[in-house]
């Protein structure tokens, strides 16, 4: 089950990453060329995003090997307390104010503009304290 997990996950972040990166650097290479650039670009643009995922599939494929014994860092921590708390805001600002007021034309921009960003302060902060908490390690002055 858990080389399931692992593959999945890579694939996942395999075919996320190549779309985000690709439409990005195409948005990119559309502002000094114009909408149709050179043929070049669009493959040098490719070329990179297919490199920029499969190392980040790599990555998440190594992060996700359980077969080392490790324990999960302060980064860990931290980074997984801000993603995850950063995104239940951004999902609670950018929806709500959708559902609650859908006549108003910027009510997704609070989560894009508050609620995401706050939610990925305090995750920070909840994460770190978290790692305090569980009593594995202290902190060096």
């Amino acid at each position: 089950m858990q080389k399931v997990k692992q593959v999945l996950l890579s694939l996942v972040t395999l075919i996320f990453s190549f779309y985000f990166a690709f439409w990005i650097s195409s948005a990119l290479v559309s502002i000094p060329f114009g909408e149709v650039g050179p043929k070049w670009i669009y493959i040098l643009s490719t070329t990179l995003s297919v490199i920029a995922a499969g190392y980040l599939a790599f990555l998440v494929w190594k992060k996700n090997d359980k077969s080392r014994n490790t324990q999960p860092s302060h980064g860990t921590y931290i980074v997984n307390g801000a993603l995850g708390l950063g995104l239940i805001g951004f999902i609670l600002g950018f929806v709500g104010p959708i559902l609650l007021t859908p006549d108003a034309n910027q009510g997704p921009m609070f989560g894009i503009i508050f609620t995401g960003p706050v939610g990925i302060a305090l995750g920070a902060v909840g994460g770190s304290i978290l790692w305090m908490v569980k009593g594995k390690h202290t902190m060096k002055k």
